[in-house]
């Protein structure tokens, strides 16, 4: 389905004046998906490989050409950054962002070898020093050639700035509603279509990992994930797939249902029944990170000279997996005007979004109305054509590729998550940094918190602290009171062995336990666990229930209305609306070994 075939599509939006001089970028952000890994089902944990080491090298080494070096070979167009270090990294001007996860980190690394390639004189800001020269007179070299080191921030899923980049990840209601699809009509007709493709699918390929009865559209994802790895490392399986009359058509058919099982997962903002857009929670976040970025960036060149910046970076990086790439891009209504959106991005894709002004003067406009956001989609480094293809965004007109600052920053306000208390309330998320979470307190990516003048914003960090100082003080002084007044002593309690409690592990039921039988009589669910909710339906003339559609995409019309404005010439609809980690899609939500 996707394959995005950047030939079709450059023939319909491909950006005019890529090179012009008069396109001046004063900041990026780029969401790129990981290299080529090992794939899920085989249960162990994934790895970047060689080949997805290559892309992601190939990749920096072109980003590097359009934003940093003016005289590298320039493999997706040259728009050079104004003061951008060249051969020396400075670290203090890329913000590299990711899990901690093998093949995400190893992907920022591999990345940033081609975007800063190691150097003659040694990376400073890594280092200490350029030269390695010690007091004796004599020098040291650095390891590798000079080999640069960048700051890569690794995420626990346990931390809060995981959201921004798998967003879906501890949200139990983005599971709920991503599983919705599953019980749905549409799920059901794939399911029955795509039966004689499964059926040619030979178990032994799976080498154990697949059961013969799994070889169906409830494994789509694993299976084009392992087949995909397979039609590249495996000759025995690739021959089959390619040179056999018996598989013609079978693995591109495996992609194109993988594709429209992720569409349906991830994405398909445009069939929410009740505009909640759940499912497409891991893209929420992701346009508040992107729109708090470029928020601070704004606010810091208005502020300080380019020479002298604040707390933001001309560039930010975040590698991650497709699920968020595939909800933003629905939120964004890319899909509006061309299908082939609706799919997996291929790895070493890369969602690119430039901050730039034009005209002849290049330096960063006090006026932000002289300001435009351009979105670029990468389609991975298999299908590679030498540019950065633009594309317009929120079903604007094909021409219309810039969008002015004032209503990109308009759009993602009202696509995206603002603040960790919206996403942890809008989750029910178990996750403990949501617990005692005070929005009051802490605000992450809210654009009206970035224009605000009533003093300087708390960090997460340092507020948790000083709640958790504030909290033990205050406790301590009550029990001390208690035990002065109320005459409260310690004393040893032997403990009872944990199998006399009985309960869930042991031998009888505690009167605690939940009685599970009651929950067909209308019983609360206990915690932990996941449930479908009612969906509406009608009976139809042959007495059928069918699915009731309720809101949708008139509703989104009717709350955002058609959204026009001057600037952009045309009237537009409103939007309103991991494959990385497929094998914890309807798993329990908590990790079992989650603690403070």
């Amino acid at each position: 389905m996707f394959a995005l075939s950047l030939t079709i599509l450059a023939s319909a939006w491909f950006a005019a004046g890529l090179d012009d001089d008069s396109y001046h970028p004063h900041g990026a952000f780029a969401f790129i998906r990981s290299g080529e890994r090992t794939p899920v089902l085989t249960g162990d944990t994934q790895v970047l490989t060689a080949v997805g080491a290559q892309q992601m090298y190939q990749l920096g080494q072109n980003l590097r050409a359009r934003w940093i070096d003016s005289d590298g070979n320039a493999g997706l167009g040259r728009q050079n950054i104004a003061n951008m270090s060249v051969d020396i990294l400075n670290n203090d001007q890329i913000s590299i962002q990711t899990l901690d996860t093998q093949y995400l980190v190893s992907s920022a690394q591999a990345f940033m070898q081609g975007m800063y390639p190691p150097h003659a004189l040694g990376n400073s800001s890594g280092l200490g020093d350029s030269t390695g020269l010690l007091a004796d007179g004599t020098t040291v070299q650095a390891p590798m050639n000079g080999y640069q080191y960048a700051t890569v921030q690794s995420f626990s899923p346990f931390t809060y700035n995981s959201i921004y980049i798998a967003g879906s990840q501890n949200c139990p209601s983005a599971k709920l509603k991503s599983l919705q699809y599953t019980v749905s009509d549409g799920f059901k007709n794939t399911k029955a279509a795509s039966r004689e493709t499964y059926d040619k699918l030979q178990t032994s390929w799976f080498q154990g990992h697949l059961l013969d009865d799994q070889r169906d559209y409830d494994h789509a994802l694993e299976i084009y994930d392992y087949l995909s790895y397979q039609y590249t490392h495996n000759r025995t399986i690739y021959e089959r797939l390619t040179g056999s009359p018996v598989y013609t058509g079978v693995y591109n058919a495996t992609r194109y249902y993988a594709d429209e099982y992720a569409w349906n997962f991830w994405g398909n903002t445009a069939s929410s029944r009740n505009d909640t857009d759940n499912q497409a929670i891991g893209g929420k976040a992701l346009a508040a990170e992107i729109l708090h970025q470029f928020q601070l960036l704004v606010n810091d060149r208005k502020n300080h000279s380019t020479s002298t910046p604040g707390v933001s970076r001309p560039l930010t990086l975040l590698f991650g997996g497709n699920d968020p790439m595939i909800s933003l891009m629905s939120l964004m209504l890319m899909d509006a005007r061309d299908k082939n959106f609706r799919a997996i991005p291929p790895y070493a894709s890369a969602m690119v979004f430039e901050l730039f002004s034009t005209g002849q003067n290049e330096t960063f406009p006090q006026n932000e109305d002289d300001l435009w956001v351009r979105f670029y989609f990468h389609n991975g480094t298999t299908d590679f054509n030498g540019q950065l293809i633009a594309f317009p965004m929120f079903n604007q007109g094909p021409s219309q590729t810039d969008m002015k600052w004032h209503d990109f920053n308009l759009m993602f306000s009202r696509i995206m998550m603002n603040t960790i208390v919206n996403w942890c309330e809008t989750c029910s998320s178990p996750a403990l940094f949501c617990t005692g979470v005070d929005s009051d307190t802490i605000v992450v990516s809210n654009p009206k918190a970035q224009t605000s003048s009533k003093g300087h914003a708390i960090s997460p960090a340092v507020a948790g602290v000083i709640g958790a100082v504030v909290t033990l003080a205050v406790a301590g002084l009550l029990f001390a009171l208690a035990m002065l007044a109320g005459g409260i002593r310690f004393r040893r309690v032997q403990q009872r062995p944990k199998s006399e409690l009985g309960g869930f592990k042991g031998s009888n039921k505690l009167a605690s336990d939940p009685d599970v039988a009651n929950l067909s009589k209308g019983g609360a669910l206990p915690a932990g666990v996941v449930g479908f909710g009612a969906t509406n339906t009608a009976a139809g003339a042959d007495g059928r229930a069918r699915h009731e559609r309720v809101g949708s995409w008139e509703l989104r019309q009717k709350e955002f209305g058609n959204y026009k404005s001057g600037d952009m010439g045309e009237e537009f609809p409103s939007p309103r609306e991991s494959f990385e980690h497929i094998d914890t899609v309807a798993s329990r939500p908590v990790q079992p070994r989650e603690s403070v």
